[in-house]
Parts: C-alpha cells; sequence; structure tokens
C-alpha cells in the first residue's frame, strides 16, 4: 500500500521510531518479541498488556508498537498530531490500530472520545480496522493474561531458535493420551533438560497447537495439557 495522506504509508507506520527513554521516573517494560526479533519497549501496564496480547495472537503476523506520530482530523475541524499505540496486519492481511480509551466519565475522557472517533474515522477512510481497548477490555481474562505473560517469559529471549524436534516429540506424545498434567509430560522426556522440554511445550501452547486450560487455571506444573479438544472446568 502506497501513501495513506499526510505524507505517511503504511510501511512507514510499521517501521518502529528510535527508542530514546523519556521518562526516568516510569517503569519501563522491555521484553524481546520472538515475533519481531527485537525488544519492544514499553512504558504502562496497559501497553505492555496490549503487547502480551498482539505477541500471543497466532492471527497477528506483524505488529508495530512505536509508531510514527503524524495529523489526524478531530470533530471539531482541528488537526492534532498523535499515534495510535499500535498498529498490527493479520494473516488475511487486514490492518488493524489500536488506541486507548478510559471508562471514567471526565474531562480526560471526553478528549479521549473525541480522539478515538477520529481515529475511527480515519480507519474508516483508509480501509482499516479500529480497535479501542480499555483497561477492563485488556484484563478481561486476567487469569489468560497472567499465563500468557509466563509462557512468554519461556521464548521471549533473544537468539531462542526453537527445538522442533522437540516439539515433534511432545505432540507424538501428547497423541497417545487424551489429557496429561504439564508435570507429568515433562517427565516422559528423562533425558532431556526439563527446562527445555517446558521451553518447547511454552511455545506448543501459545501456538495453539496444543490445547491447555490456562483460560481457566493459573499455570502450574499441574496444568493440563491435550492434543485433541479444548480443557473446560468440567
Amino acid at each position: 500500500m502506497g501513501n495513506l495522506g499526510n505524507n505517511i504509508s503504511l510501511e512507514e507506520l510499521l517501521t518502529p521510531q528510535p527508542f530514546e527513554r523519556e521518562n526516568y521516573c516510569s517503569h519501563l517494560y522491555a521484553p524481546y518479541s520472538a515475533k519481531l526479533h527485537r525488544r519492544v519497549n514499553l512504558y504502562t501496564h496497559d501497553s505492555y498488556d496490549l503487547w502480551v496480547r498482539l505477541e500471543s495472537d497466532q492471527d497477528t503476523i506483524q505488529f508495530n508498537e512505536s509508531v510514527p506520530a503524524f495529523p489526524i482530523s478531530l470533530q471539531d475541524g482541528r488537526a492534532i498530531t498523535t499515534s495510535p499505540k499500535a498498529i498490527s496486519v493479520k494473516a488475511d492481511g487486514a490492518v488493524l490500530i489500536h488506541t486507548f480509551s478510559t471508562a471514567y466519565i471526565d474531562d480526560q475522557s471526553k478528549k479521549s472520545e473525541s480522539k478515538n472517533i477520529a481515529w475511527q474515522q480515519w480507519c474508516d477512510i483508509y480501509g482499516f480496522q479500529h480497535k479501542e481497548w480499555t483497561t477492563d477490555l485488556l484484563k478481561a481474562n486476567p487469569i489468560e493474561l497472567a499465563n500468557l505473560k509466563r509462557l512468554l517469559r519461556f521464548v521471549s529471549v533473544a537468539g531462542y531458535i526453537p527445538d522442533y524436534a522437540m516439539e515433534r516429540s511432545i505432540l507424538a506424545e501428547l497423541e497417545n493420551v487424551r489429557k496429561i498434567t504439564f508435570v507429568k509430560l515433562v517427565q516422559q522426556f528423562p533425558l532431556s533438560d526439563p527446562e527445555e522440554v517446558q521451553t518447547s511445550l511454552a511455545r506448543l501452547i501459545i501456538s495453539r497447537k496444543v490445547y491447555s486450560d490456562i483460560h481457566i487455571s493459573p499455570l502450574s506444573m499441574i496444568t493440563e495439557i491435550s492434543a485433541y479438544h479444548e480443557l473446560s472446568k468440567n
């Protein structure tokens, strides 16, 4: 896609801006993104939660959390120079613009609402999808979100190379049982480093190549794994 107006292109929107730390009083998250093959820099809890969602979403093939600012028009006709919290591309080519909103009714939320309406109009013009996030929406399933963060710590390491042979062995083992716990599966590979088995299993869970109960129970050594079906509370 070429120029989108405002002298900016999709390629530029997907190109991260050089990071320069400006606020040394704020906590900075700097996880490594295996999907982007680079480190990302995130100041707020919500920004980190959004990264977790984009990094673990298998339908998202590309994203950028450091989007350059450019002018957009507000409802009152004024133009402001701003940037979304992230832009992402799905496997079917759909482009999503991610913005944050607030659930509270005050002057700041009214400004946020006006800006998000402007983003929706901008997306409509260029054929993009607009995803407006609130803290509650990002944390809609806090158990699963916390589990994804733990799983990503296994694989979000610079230089990490997936052990495809181990993954095939894990899948073959899972085909022999209806379901099995994390610890019992690791024990099926006594000659392998348990950390390497757990890392391969974490990648399989994130990539949705195996099913688990991480959406209903905290991740632990008794987390259940299956190659055949979703796991429920029953």
